[in-house]
Parts: structure tokens; sequence; C-alpha cells
């Protein structure tokens, strides 16, 4: 009886220092899970997402800062092309006769008004011109007279009617002389109203025949021009078109009235907007290809006639917020813009946000935020590497 009461004993005390060891392990490992989560935590909290730059850093980084774009980016046709303008809108201005440049008074990228004296003139078959045409009126004075004369006698039976005829072939010959010779004078630029008061011109004025800018210049002050020679180039870069080629196997999608968008190589991250309103009544035979005209909506800055332009005939339509490329940055398969959060006097600081990236096109794309952002929010357009890359030196400890 008493060994089976020490055996019972020896159970229950063994039993009992068990459940104490169980209960001890089960604390001390919910304590450790509990203090992984807490360590995680603060990792996540400490990691960071914004940057601080000086405002002078901005243009030093060449960071540029703006508003989300709403663009068309649905279906289109890629097509090239290039700005044109209108015959009437561009001039080559020759002289009507040779000479020896006296002035220029323009310089390229100036802009002149129609009938503009752009350069000056002198040669002395000028000086001869007028001459001749004081002479021709001095002889159709003595000739008007004679014919006058004559007229009334031949009236009177006095005089035969070929002296008469004679005469007043004469004076018509001398008539249509004189007007010719004023034709000219006129046409040159030389006024028979200044060389009737006695004035004689020794220069000539070349003037602009129509408004628009200087494009170029062949001359200077003592070179001699002849006839045929282009002397400046002249545009009115008010009525540029787009001229694009679009290939026989896409001409159902250029239809006109239909919206184009459109970038140059020269400013790939700016977007301009036209409408077609013509195309070409015949293939190209080479590159069986029409073309097709379109004219410009909105502004025309940084537009000249003869650059190559990138376009896209929007075929359906998809509005959509829209970033430029540079605005992305991309970290193991997920991409993010950043958005200015503060802004004081010396100091500007951003924030790094999570976003989906859309369709792009024409060098920019489609932006989807994950969580809604104030409207109006100042983002990165360009530079998002290069603040990126100086978020990450923050990150490291990297304070130089």
């Amino acid at each position: 009886m008493k060994n089976i009461l020490k055996i019972s004993t020896l159970l229950i005390l063994l039993f009992t220092i068990i459940s104490c060891g169980n209960s001890d392990s089960k604390h001390t490992e919910g304590d450790d899970h509990k203090n992984e989560q807490t360590k995680d935590a603060t990792n996540e909290e400490e990691t960071p997402n914004k940057v601080a730059l000086k405002l002078n850093q901005l243009e030093i980084m060449g960071i540029e800062l703006g508003n989300l774009s709403q663009l068309n980016l649905g279906a289109s046709l890629k097509v090239n092309g290039q700005l044109e303008l209108p015959p009437q809108n561009m001039a080559s201005v020759s002289a009507l006769i040779g000479g020896r440049v006296q002035s220029v008074s323009v310089v390229e990228g100036d802009f002149v008004k129609k009938g503009q004296v752009i350069a000056t003139l002198n040669n002395p078959e000028f000086i001869s011109m007028q001459r001749a045409y004081l002479a021709a009126k001095s002889n159709l004075t003595y000739l008007e007279k004679d014919y006058i004369r004559k007229k009334e006698l031949e009236k009177d039976g006095i005089t035969s009617a070929r002296a008469f005829q004679e005469s007043e072939a004469a004076y018509l010959n001398a008539k249509a002389d004189l007007n010719a010779t004023k034709a000219t004078l006129n046409l040159i630029g030389i006024k028979v109203s200044t060389i009737d008061k006695g004035e004689i011109i020794a220069s000539i004025p070349v003037i602009a025949p129509i408004k628009g800018y200087i494009q170029k210049i062949e001359i200077n002050i003592g070179k001699s021009v002849t006839p045929e020679q282009e002397m400046f180039e002249i545009v009115d870069n008010e009525y540029l078109y787009l001229g694009l080629k679009v290939f026989e196997k896409d001409v159902d999608n250029a239809k006109v009235g239909r919206k184009i968008a459109f970038t140059l190589a020269t400013e790939p991250d700016k977007i301009y907007e036209a409408e077609i309103f013509a195309l070409g009544k015949a293939f190209d035979m080479d590159t069986r290809a029409v073309k097709v005209h379109a004219k410009i909506i909105g502004t025309q800055e940084g537009l000249l006639s003869g650059m190559f332009v990138e376009a896209r005939i929007t075929t359906s339509s998809k509005q959509v917020n829209a970033l430029p490329d540079e605005a992305f940055v991309s970290e193991k398969g997920l991409d993010y813009v950043f958005v200015q959060k503060e802004k004081t006097d010396k100091t500007i600081e951003f924030e790094k946000i999570q976003v989906n990236r859309g369709i792009s096109d024409l060098g920019f794309s489609e932006v989807l935020f994950i969580e809604e952002i104030p409207e109006n929010t100042i983002i990165v357009l360009k530079g998002a590497y290069y603040l990126n890359s100086e978020m990450q030196k923050s990150e490291f400890g990297d304070d130089d």
C-alpha cells in the first residue's frame, strides 16, 4: 500500500513539472512571434518614400513639374510626315533687274510686313532708264502737239491725209513707249511722280511681297545680283499644316475630320493636335502612299516649316490621364511616380507613390492611381529617375 502511494505521488509530481514546462515554452514562442511582428512593422515604417531637395537642385537635375494631361490614347494609325506651307504663304525674293546690293535692313528671323523695304540695289542702268522716261515724255509732248495741229489742217484740207496719218502713228507709238517706260519704272520701285519733280533715283528698293518671317538671306552689301538670283526667302507660318503620307492599305483610316496627335523629333514630350481637312486624289506610284493634309489646332509655338513629325491618326477614342514616360520609375515590376508634398522657400519635398501604368504612345503613358490624389496635384514630369536615385542615396545614408 505504501509503495502504491509513493508511485502515485511521483506520477503527480512528474505531471506537474511537464505542465509547467509546456506553459513556459508556449509563452516564450508567443513573445518571440509578437516581437518579430513588431520588428517587421518597425522596419516597414522606416522604409523611406519621401525625399527633399533644395530648389536650385531641380534645375541642376533637370526635374520638371506639372499636372496630369488628358490625352486620347485610343486605337490609332501611326504615320510620318512634315510641316508644310501653302505656296501662297512662302516667297522667294529676287531682283527684277540686276544690280549691286547697297543695303540690307533685315536679319534672319525678323518679321516683315507686306511692302516693307528689306534691301536696296544700285545700278547705273537705273539712271539711264529714268533719263529714257524723261526723253520719252518730252518726245510725246512734241508729237502730241504736231498730231493736234495736223488734225486741224487735215480737216481744212490744207495737209494731206497721209501726213496726218503719219503724225497720228508717231504720236500713238510715243504714247505707248512712255506708258511702257512708266510701267517698268513702277515695277522696279521707282515712282515716276518723283522723276516728274526733277529727282533722279540712284537705287531701287527690294520689297517683301508677303508678310512673314525672313527664313533665309543669300546676299550681303556689295554683292552683285542677277534677276534670276534668289536674295531672300520669306515664310508666313500662320498657315502651317501637316503633310502626312498614308499607305494604300491604311487609307480607309484617314478620313476628313479625324483628329491627329503629333510630336516633333526635336521635342518628343510635347503633343500637338491637328485635324484632317483634305486627302490626296492620287497615289505616289513609288511609295503607294497618298498625301493627307491636316490643319493644326491650338498653339503653333515652336513649329517651323520643314520640320519632321511623328503622328497618330485617331481611329477610336479613349481619353485617359497620362504622364510623360520620364515621369515613371520601375522597381521589381512595380511602377511609381513622385508627387509634391511640401514646399518652403528653400526646399521642396516629394513622395514616391505606387501607380499602375496603362497604354503608351507618343512618349506618354496612361496612369492609374491606386489611391486617389487631390485634383491639380503637382507631379514630377521629367527627371523621376534622378529623384529616385537621390532617394536611394538617402536610404543608404549617403548625404554627399
